[in-house]
């Protein structure tokens, strides 16, 4: 017996010493995930106080909440589109409107995208659920009809540990071929037999919505590598499939009033419901957020009238488009040149790691797009083609490009609705009362009187769009053209009947430079054209053109009272001063020329050109491979070895000795104030690398100086974690609301409205303040090159200057409030398909006027102090290594004086971190905190103390790019905030357990010898 209880004894005391010694050899570990386990906990490690010099406009949490609300609605009645409505089927008039909801998307409607941007707040308002709040009275049948499909559990999913059910009858996430969820109407009967008697109660309208879904990580792709064609009698993801059309018909069949809401942030392809007579209104309601239906549910019942405006233009069928001619999955076949014996890395292979979270280190250079389409995406594409062929010019009617086998291209069997393009309740006319080019302010300035001509209250958006002239000179210099731009707006306030409103639009004539990579005998840079600018009110693009095509003689076609005409500069000439340095007094000039792929192998692409639009219609480049004379440079990039460390000059390694704390430098606006060299100066070489290179989801505190610690935050729709997330509020009730809620970001852009954006970034700002975050990753503008991106719902439009607008607004709302908004990706994130070290060659003229003008307003005009740099290459260098995009155009031609991260670190061999910080990027994001130089070294073993502290060029590059970054934490709520260490409560329990278990170890053991000299003696 004796004998048995030492055994037991000597079991428990293995068991809680080593418990013990487990817990304390986990405490690196914990460090470095602390932010993570803090977030999960709803717990914090630190107290945070604050100066107060940023203050909330919102005295308590449900203030805050109740703006919340109220925005999302607002702005899902401004940003919803009316596509279509005969015979004036919507508003609904009724006063008790009884309805019946058809398709899966209309009980199980996406709010956000799947992944990134997922709306989690409880208190979301689905589509029934608004509906009921505004007084309708919805089918109950067919509510119980879908939510009975809905609870079908056919699978399930496994992500960071965590299994979750699949539904597979509700609308489909994103998959490889996408395959479509949408019941065939004969399984109702077999569910809710009787569902068809209950038509006749329910039958002021029928609603029928169609769902696709945006997440990040995914695409959509046509033909059969998208779907299944027979099966779903489609070739398209984004077309109807046969159980949508039978729900359709359905609804056709048994009602006099069908409504079609499209639940996608891609444009789907619609034009059979255009031309269906039997479908009395299309309303395109995107992603809404939490709050958004309640818009949709007032625009139904006739409360607003909608005033959205598409940011995208509806295509009869996009996969014709030049851009989609080079999209999804195209890769080298022959990799074998992509090598760099002397690597600091060793030898790693070329391919690209499988999904977006990585894998084994690697150079991800095996993936490429020629961006042969150049300028010509979107709007620019089909308005310029249109105008071109009713002038007869560039061979425009050629059947290259046209649709379902055409032998003539024809605009009307291209596009259903226009980009612009919206329909309202009322009607309005514009008058242009004056115009104003100011050549020595450099900008130009309109005033629009509207009015409201119709029967109901309603908001116009006054669109202000230019043409160009398209000269000799840019045909010999390869220089496009769009027949028409973009180029500013306005929206009214609600005008009632009869009300009128005097509105000026203004905008910057940088936006109307063309580029022109031979100007300036060779430097490149902006030009403007000396001849006829056309400028034009339209209610959408094509509006627009044909506005200029009426005012050139072809009088049927548009109005030309909505045209003027300036001349600027006289014919012939090409004005390269004008624009030939920025706002700053940087010299603009060429920095991208690397990015066309004809740098590397000399008339290999050909861009698509409206001089001839049959001979250049792009072809599909899969035949890429690499060599000629320029292949060492060409490989050095695609290797990611884009600076070499070398031994040079006095390197200051061990840091300086001084007073000086980051809470001096709060406000200081000079970033060339010798202070703060002598701040960064003190941060020693190791500390300061893996604060870079290990930027983590935190910037943690360096303790040299006595910087804060900042969360930083992903947020396409606001932030995404809670109002207590961080330890903020932890006894208040609302304390676990989500401040995700917002629409996606093509809602917000259909809006036009720059006050209503701005405002939501207000709220973000106040958001950051309750919920003490000061740093968030959103706004971002990157163009909508094709339909088929699965994350076009994070970004705004296919139009750079829509784009440019939102993304300014956006961060100067929240710039009032101390938090910084970071857009994002910068630039070129074109597609999701093999994101990270994906190669997008393109013309710089393309790069300059399509993304890089898209994010120029948040950081040249709006004063961003924060950014995140794209997964993509731009050409074959990384675009986090590309010192002529982040160095010489961000900082030096636009001024950007902040923090630069690179987007998720899935990859250590594609993410080398001397050559990201010599680009100047100022962080590089992995999931970790608190870590130390070991753990860099760890995923860069050859990362040690005496290769970087050699190296003075190195060393001074990263305290340059950490100024930058203290810099904008200094301008922000965070600049007098002081970290205080906590304990949370998970941590004492982890200590109480450590010491509990180490003493009821000592105790077992003590008990154990005590046994066993016991049965020793019995024995003996």
């Amino acid at each position: 017996m004796s004998k048995t209880k030492a055994q037991v004894w000597r079991g428990l005391t293995s068991l809680l010493l080593s418990t013990s010694v487990a817990l304390v050899a986990i405490n690196p570990v914990i460090e470095q995930w602390r932010p993570i386990i803090d977030t999960s906990l709803g717990t914090s490690s630190t107290e945070i106080t604050n100066d107060d010099k940023f203050l909330s406009d919102y005295a308590s949490t449900d203030e805050l909440i109740s703006a919340h609300i109220a925005l999302g609605e607002s702005m899902s009645e401004e940003g919803s589109v009316l596509l279509k409505n005969e015979n004036n089927a919507l508003p609904l008039s009724n006063e008790n409107l009884k309805v019946t909801l058809f398709g899966m998307g209309s009980v199980y409607p996406f709010l956000g995208g799947t992944m990134g941007s997922t709306v989690t707040e409880s208190s979301q308002k689905d589509l029934v659920t608004s509906l009921e709040e505004k007084g309708y009275e919805v089918n109950p049948q067919m509510l119980d009809l879908y939510t009975t499909f809905g609870e079908v559990k056919t699978g399930e999913s496994e992500m960071w540990g965590t299994i979750t059910p699949i539904y597979g009858k509700r609308p489909a996430n994103f998959s490889t071929p996408y395959e479509p969820s949408e019941p065939s109407v004969d399984s109702y009967a077999e569910t809710v037999a009787t569902y068809e008697d209950s038509f006749g109660d329910y039958n002021d309208a029928a609603i029928v919505v169609f769902s696709r879904p945006g997440s990040e990580g995914s695409d959509f792709y046509p033909g059969s590598n998208g779907i299944d064609v027979e099966k779903h009698e489609t070739d398209t993801p984004l077309g109807l499939t046969v159980n949508e059309k039978e729900v359709l018909e359905l609804a056709k069949s048994n009602f006099e009033k069908v409504i079609v809401l499209i639940n996608s942030s891609s444009t789907m392809e619609i034009e059979e419901l255009k031309q269906d007579d039997q479908v009395d209104a299309i309303l395109d309601v995107g992603f809404p957020g939490a709050y958004g239906f309640l818009g949709v549910a007032d625009i139904l019942k006739g409360e607003v009238s909608p005033s959205g405006r598409l940011s995208d233009t509806y295509a009869v069928y996009s996969a014709n488009s030049p851009a989609m001619q080079n999209f999804g999955k195209i890769e080298l076949s022959d990799t074998s040149l992509i090598s760099s014996p002397d690597s600091l890395m060793g030898q790693l292979s070329a391919n690209s790691p499988i999904g977006s979270f990585g894998g084994d280190a690697s150079l991800a250079a095996d993936h490429y797009l020629i961006e042969a389409e150049g300028i010509y995406t979107g709007y620019k594409y089909y308005e310029t083609r249109y105008y071109d062929s009713v002038l007869d010019q560039g061979n425009a009617s050629s059947s290259v490009g046209a649709s379902n086998g055409s032998t003539e291209w024809e605009y009307e069997n291209e596009v259903t609705y226009d980009f612009g393009y919206g329909l309202s309740y009322t009607s309005f006319e514009q008058v242009i009362d004056n115009t104003e080019i100011n050549l020595e302010e450099q900008t130009i300035a309109v005033d629009v009187t509207v009015t409201n001509t119709g029967d109901y209250p309603g908001k116009q958006v006054v669109q202000l769009y230019v043409q160009k002239p398209y000269t000799e000179y840019n045909k010999e210099n390869n220089i496009e053209k769009s027949a028409i731009d973009l180029l500013g707006f306005e929206k009214t306030s609600e005008l009632a009947p009869n009300e009128s409103e005097t509105i000026t639009i203004t905008a910057d004539m940088k936006y109307m430079a063309s580029w022109d990579s031979n100007a300036k005998d060779g430097k490149g840079g902006y030009i403007l054209d000396g001849g006829d600018y056309y400028f034009t009110l339209g209610d959408g693009s094509h509006n627009a053109v044909n506005n200029i095509l009426a005012r050139q003689g072809q009088t049927d076609l548009g109005d030309e009272n909505q045209v003027f005409v300036e001349k600027i500069g006289n014919d012939g000439t090409v004005d390269e001063e004008m624009f030939a340095f920025s706002e700053n007094g940087t010299e603009i000039v060429n920095q991208l020329n690397d990015a066309d792929i004809n740098y590397y192998l000399s008339d290999y692409a050909t861009y698509l050109s409206r001089q001839d639009w049959e001979g250049t219609y792009p072809r599909t480049y899969d035949d890429l491979s690499i060599g000629g004379d320029k292949v060492d440079e060409w490989i050095t990039n695609l290797t990611n070895e884009n600076y070499v460390f070398s031994e040079n000059g006095e390197p200051n390694a061990d840091g300086i000795e001084s007073e000086l704390n980051f809470s001096d430098m709060a406000g200081v606006d000079d970033i060339n104030d010798s202070r703060w060299d002598e701040l960064v100066n003190q941060i020693p070489a190791q500390n300061l690398i893996t604060k870079i290179a290990k930027g983590g989801s935190t910037n943690d505190v360096i303790e040299e100086i006595n910087s804060p610690l900042i969360y930083q935050n992903d947020g396409p729709n606001g932030f995404g974690g809670t109002i207590n997330g961080r330890g903020l509020h932890q006894e208040d009730e609302n304390g676990d609301y989500s401040l995700g809620t917002m629409a996606n970001a093509t809602v917000i852009a259909r809006t036009y409205n720059k006050t209503l954006v701005r405002e939501w970034g207000q709220l973000m700002g106040n958001d950051g303040l309750w919920s003490g975050n000061y740093l968030i990753w959103g706004a971002a503008p990157n163009i909508h090159r094709t339909p088929y991106n699965g994350r076009n719902h994070e970004y705004y439009s296919e139009d750079p200057m829509l784009s440019n607008y939102m993304a300014a607004e956006t961060v100067k709302g929240a710039l009032d409030y101390g938090v910084l908004i970071g857009p994002k990706h910068f630039a070129f994130n074109d597609q999701e398909t093999q994101r990270s070290g994906i190669a997008p060659y393109m013309t710089e003229q393309k790069a300059r006027e399509g993304d890089l003008r898209a994010f120029q307003g948040a950081f040249e005009d709006a004063g961003a102090l924060a950014g995140m740099v794209s997964f993509s290459r731009i050409g074959a260098t990384n675009a986090n290594n590309s010192i002529g995009l982040l160095t010489n155009i961000l900082r030096d031609e636009w001024g950007f004086k902040g923090l630069l991260t690179t987007d998720m670190v899935n990859n250590v061999g594609y993410f080398r971190p001397e050559s990201i910080i010599m680009a100047g990027v100022t962080m590089m994001a992995d999931f970790g905190s608190n870590e130390t130089f070991e753990q860099v070294k760890e995923s860069w073993p050859y990362m040690d103390d005496a290769l970087i502290s050699q190296d003075e060029t190195f060393l001074k590059q990263a305290r340059q790019n950490m100024k930058h970054q203290l810099y904008a934490f200094a301008h922000s709520a965070a600049q007098n905030a002081l970290t205080v260490k906590v304990t949370p409560w998970w941590e004492t329990a982890k200590t109480i357990l450590t010491y509990s278990t180490f003493s009821l170890g000592i105790i077992s053991f003590a008990m154990y010898l005590f046994v066993e000299l016991k049965r020793k003696n019995q024995e003996g």
